[in-house]
């Protein structure tokens, strides 16, 4: 079963999507939706680097195993990018 869910894009993220801050999606685990999301944006290499490297949160929570976790309406998918400070 698909579930629609918000996706969130932080700092240089949402910087290289061109103002994009959140879209819907429909994906029944999170390794699906970020699959989804790499192919909705093929051409922006630029965004594709840095979600290489970006950390995927889900409801506030940090998730390392993308394709075990399951989705569910309302879930909350944030995309957070390396930190660099100065």
């Amino acid at each position: 079963m698909e579930s629609k869910v918000v996706v969130r894009y932080f700092a240089s993220a949402r910087d290289s999507l061109e103002g994009l801050t959140s879209e819907e999606y429909l994906a029944s685990n999170l390794g699906q939706l970020i699959g989804h999301v790499k192919e909705r944006h093929s051409s922006k290499q630029n965004f594709l680097g840095i979600l290489g490297t970006s950390m995927i949160a889900l409801n506030d929570e940090y998730v390392f195993e993308l394709g075990n976790v399951m989705l569910k309406a309302g879930d909350e998918v944030a995309v957070i990018p390396p930190i660099s400070g100065g």
